[in-house]
């Protein structure tokens, strides 16, 4: 995914608008990743200010996850943001401390590593198959969602057993 950038050099401030759509594969071994198997969208602008190509976007993936709770397949869609300075810099003199600012040849910018690393970074780390997902019973494993299970509602924590078998016992007593 390359941007040809030269064009922007002689009409300072103006965007030039892009998008692609390419499969997950072209970033390169992201096979661990649920998008990895569908496409992704990139979209947005470019424009050079006077010094520096500035590139804007968004990138739209989708992929095949488990639900959280209840491990049901669903389908997850995202759109991440993204905005990068780049400079050109034909001859590779930029210093390793211009950390804000990414060297490029001058002509055309690849945003394949800029793409990875923004759905690598906006990965989610929990996705739920709908807001209120009720998930699975803690004792029998069945799916909430579903059909309620038979299982008692209030279970003691093992841990606390002494304290409920003392209030049993008051409750005895007052009885």
């Amino acid at each position: 995914m390359k941007l040809q950038v030269e064009q922007a050099k002689e009409h300072i401030g103006k965007k030039f608008p892009y998008s692609y759509t390419e499969p997950a594969s072209v970033l390169g071994n992201v096979t661990a990743f649920p998008w990895s198997r569908h496409d992704i969208t990139i979209s947005g602008e470019f424009w050079f200010d006077g010094q520096n190509y500035i590139v804007m976007g968004t990138v739209e993936s989708h992929g095949d996850y488990e639900c959280s709770r209840c491990l049901q397949p669903t389908e997850h869609k995202q759109l991440d943001s993204f905005e990068e300075t780049f400079v050109a810099d034909p001859r590779g003199r930029m210093q390793a401390d211009d950390s804000d600012i990414v060297p490029f040849d001058g002509e055309t910018i690849d945003l394949t590593e800029l793409i990875r690393d923004t759905l690598i970074i906006n990965e989610p780390s929990q996705v739920l198959c709908q807001d209120d997902c009720k998930g699975l019973c803690v004792h029998c494993g069945a799916n909430l969602n579903v059909s309620p299970c038979s299982c008692e509602s209030f279970v003691v924590d093992p841990r606390f057993a002494a304290l409920r078998a003392l209030l049993d016992e008051k409750d005895d007593r007052l009885s």
